[in-house]
This record gives structure tokens, C-alpha cells and sequence, in this order.
């Protein structure tokens, strides 16, 4: 689960791939960070991910992303050291490739992430919207690519959702993921536009609960 986990968070980073979009679901301003408390499949508070967008370079099609990540457990212990878990994401020709520097961080670090590729959602989406099938390749220093895919993705209601950092209308959206050819594992996602995500749910191939993350203040 840990690995599977870990190449989830290298697609997170294309969260913020549509870089030239305006208002889309996702955090696009640079020194903003996002928090989540994630609780385990019986609800219980498991740890915490910090992510910061430390800067944008480029356009949509080609540029670089920065990350600095931070994550904690249940008692607020940081389980990466003191330092900020640093990634980024370059996008060539419209296809995203993740980078990882440091491989030990990034293992301990991957039952901590969101999952998910919301660069791909258009701004005008509505419910009943199919989005298009995408995949993101991965690579840890030079020594491991993968490639993570997620299909049947649609966007299936409008709801208003209440998470602690406040209430978010937002866009329900369903996909099935894969990593490295395991899965599929479903997945749900709340977003709000010019936020990103709210709350996930992300689901054991046999459809039982495995982790939500919900925005905190």
C-alpha cells in the first residue's frame, strides 16, 4: 500500500500543470499552501500533508512546477525530518513527468498525499462532463520511471461541502486510478475552483475506505 501510495503522490504533482488557466480547480498562487488532515478507513485521524507552491515557471504546455511539502502524524510529528519533502513537475508538450530527489523521504511520505490529476479539468465543467483518460510518468532520481493512468473520469454532482477550513461549493469528480499497472482504485474528489481539493475519498480495490483528506484551515 505504502508503494502504491508513493507513485499516487508524483501524480499529484500535475494538480497544477494547467498552469496558463485562470480560476481553475487547483492552486495556482504561488506561496499559497494547503493543508489536509487524513484519517485512516475507520475514520480515525492518521497524519497531516502541507503542501506549498513555491513557484511557477513557464506556460501551460512547458514549464516547471515547485513543491515544498511537509507531513505529519496523528501527533503532529513530522515523518520527513525537519526539512520540506521538495518536488517538482515538468511539462513538456502538454505531458507531465514528476521528479523525485529523495527517494527515503518519498516513501515514508507517499501514505500522506492526495492522488489525483486535476490539470486536465476544464474551467467550465459541469455535472454529466466526461473528462478525458490521462497518465503521468514518473521518475525517482534516475533509477525509476513509472507511469500512473486514470480512466473513467466524470464529474458527477454539484454539492456544497463542509470540511474544517470552511464550506466550498464544489464539483464531485470519479475516476478509477492505476498505478504501475495495479488497480483499478477508485477514487472520489471534491473541488473547489481556485482552491483544489477539499476532500477525497480514496477507495481499496475491493471498494472499502482507505484514507479522506479534508481541507483544515
Amino acid at each position: 500500500m505504502n508503494m502504491r501510495k508513493f507513485l499516487a503522490i508524483l501524480l499529484f504533482a500535475a494538480i497544477c500543470c494547467n498552469l496558463g488557466a485562470q480560476e481553475g480547480f487547483y492552486n495556482n498562487r504561488p506561496g499559497t499552501t494547503l493543508k489536509w488532515i487524513i484519517y485512516d478507513g475507520d475514520g480515525d485521524c492518521f497524519g497531516y500533508c502541507h503542501e506549498k507552491l513555491v513557484r511557477i515557471d513557464g506556460d501551460q504546455d512547458n514549464g516547471e512546477i515547485h513543491y515544498a511539502y511537509l507531513f505529519y502524524d496523528s501527533d503532529g510529528k513530522s515523518v520527513t525530518g525537519d526539512k520540506p519533502f521538495a518536488f517538482q513537475v515538468r511539462v513538456k508538450d502538454g505531458q507531465a513527468k514528476a521528479y523525485v530527489n529523495n527517494v527515503s523521504q518519498a516513501i515514508v511520505s507517499g501514505d500522506y498525499m492526495p492522488v489525483g490529476d486535476l490539470s486536465s479539468i476544464p474551467d467550465d465543467i459541469a455535472v454529466g462532463d466526461i473528462l478525458r483518460d490521462t497518465e503521468i510518468s514518473v521518475r525517482v532520481l534516475r533509477v525509476f520511471t513509472a507511469t500512473n493512468r486514470y480512466t473513467n473520469r466524470r464529474v458527477t454532482a454539484q454539492e456544497t461541502i463542509e470540511v474544517p477550513a470552511g464550506t466550498f461549493d464544489c464539483f464531485l469528480v470519479e475516476d478509477d486510478e492505476y498505478f504501475t499497472g495495479k488497480g483499478p482504485f477508485p477514487v472520489k474528489t471534491w473541488v473547489a475552483r481556485g482552491v483544489g481539493i477539499v476532500r477525497q475519498v480514496i477507495y481499496q480495490k475491493d471498494s472499502s475506505v482507505n484514507q479522506v483528506l479534508e481541507l483544515i484551515p
